[in-house]
């Protein structure tokens, strides 16, 4: 008898088998695979079994859980929007026209992209106005805890205690320390303020916070996003019309209309066109230490013309002086210790914080809602009206602020803006010196 033929040997199963493998629950979240919690799904259900009814049990689970994760990211998406909107980082929003120079005669420049809202912006604004108060507070309890002993102070004395600071306050020498004292404190704490919004959106859009000496280095940004014209709507899988689908289709179409070369030609101007704008932003940023020359000298001419307006009047005179003399005398009184103090304060430590505040946060935030032009008339008038000054002062501080806004939105350089607030600021100390030892 013949023997019997040996059996063959089965195929390994290898990860190439296009074989179908039954997985279970477990292992699919463990190969990195979405967890879809499907209900009673025949996890390793054969697909040879050539059962008609058995697919379309498996079809109706499937589209169940398609439909199950789709609900799932959908509320997921609105969750986040909501948050957003409610205080979050980002806030998702369009303006209705787009930046046109022709239309920006002092090359202002396109909008911010805002990525706070209006409850963030007046928290800061109330934040950084807190800090005022509170450097009040303090820095005459500091310069004051520095000048007497414990010994000296007359702690179980009201009267006595009320009447040993003031006559430190009348003290030039303390004095000037409680002015740089109280503005070191606000300074602090208000750009304290500032940087932890600025953290909590970080990264920030491009054009925000930018001090460069070179002005090369400056980002420039187009501006927020356009909403979508209604009529502008094209096939496509875009609301906006503005999908890879959408132009392709515009594009066969106007190919077959034999308009391809003109809306090319369009597209090309337009593009010359922003290339343009964008290397005039470019130059202005690159010369902003000549930007900050030039605005200085307007802010200058600007002040002589107001104030002889307000002399004329009766807004100024022997009567009205100043509001901020009495402060500049009394400094200088203390001698050179006193004008060094005066000077860090007015002209390094004044406008970086409110540079900072007016020109680099509140501006910007509000072209959220206004067009940039709006929202610097807003944040001169703000600028001109915290300082508290008298109406010949707010006159003058209207014409610094505008003119440090106009060079702040040319350059996008804070540093030009600042420098317009401090020649301006050296300049009043300057004058007042020599016209109280002329």
């Amino acid at each position: 008898p013949e023997p019997e033929p040996e059996p063959e040997p089965e195929p390994a199963r290898g990860d190439d088998e296009t074989t179908t493998k039954g997985v279970s629950p477990d292992g699919a979240e463990a190969s990195g695979w979405p967890s879809l919690s499907l209900p009673d799904l025949p996890w390793g259900a054969s697909s040879g079994g050539g059962a008609r009814g058995e697919d379309d049990e498996e079809r109706a689970i499937v589209r169940r859980a398609m439909e199950n994760a789709r609900a799932e990211r959908s509320k997921s998406s609105s969750k986040s929007s909501s948050s957003s909107s409610s205080g979050g980082s980002r806030v998702d929003y369009a303006v209705d026209e787009q930046y046109d120079p022709d239309f920006d005669p002092l090359g202002l420049g396109p909008r911010w992209e805002v990525p706070w809202g209006a409850p963030t912006l007046i928290a800061t604004l109330v934040a950084v106005e807190a800090s005022f108060y509170v450097a009040g507070a303090l820095a005459p309890a500091v310069v004051y805890s520095g000048a007497r002993s414990p010994d000296e102070i007359p702690f179980d004395d009201q009267e006595a205690f009320a009447k040993d600071l003031a006559v430190l306050f009348d003290e030039p020498g303390a004095f000037a320390d409680i002015v740089i004292t109280a503005e070191v404190i606000q300074t602090v704490l208000a750009l304290g303020v500032v940087a932890a919004v600025a953290s909590a959106a970080s990264p920030l859009p491009p054009g925000w916070f930018q001090f460069s000496i070179t002005g090369d280095d400056v980002s420039m940004s187009d501006g927020p996003r356009v909403k979508a014209r209604k009529n502008a709507r094209k096939s496509g899988d875009s609301p906006d019309g503005d999908s890879p689908v959408a132009r392709s289709l515009g594009a066969r179409a106007g190919a077959s209309e034999g308009t391809t070369t003109s809306d090319d030609d369009d597209d090309f101007a337009e593009k010359r066109r922003t290339q343009r704008i964008r290397a005039a932003r470019r130059a202005r940023s690159e010369d902003w230490l000549g930007e900050a020359a030039r605005a200085s000298a307007w802010v200058w001419g600007a002040v002589i013309v107001v104030t002889a307006l307000s002399y004329a009047t009766g807004l100024r005179g022997d009567d009205a002086g100043t509001a901020s003399n009495s402060t500049i005398e009394k400094a200088f009184d203390a001698g050179p210790g006193g004008a060094l103090s005066l000077f860090l304060t007015t002209v390094v430590l004044a406008p970086l914080l409110e540079e900072t505040v007016f020109r680099g946060f509140m501006l910007p935030t509000l072209t959220r809602w206004l067009d940039t032009r709006w929202a610097l008339a807003v944040t001169t008038i703000a600028f001109a009206l915290v300082h508290e000054h008298n109406t010949g002062d707010t006159v003058q501080l209207l014409a610094v602020g505008a003119v440090a806004g106009v060079a702040y939105c040319r350059t996008r350089n804070l540093f030009a803006s600042m420098a317009v607030h401090a020649s301006f600021n050296l300049g009043v100390l300057v004058l007042f010196a020599l016209w109280t030892h002329s």
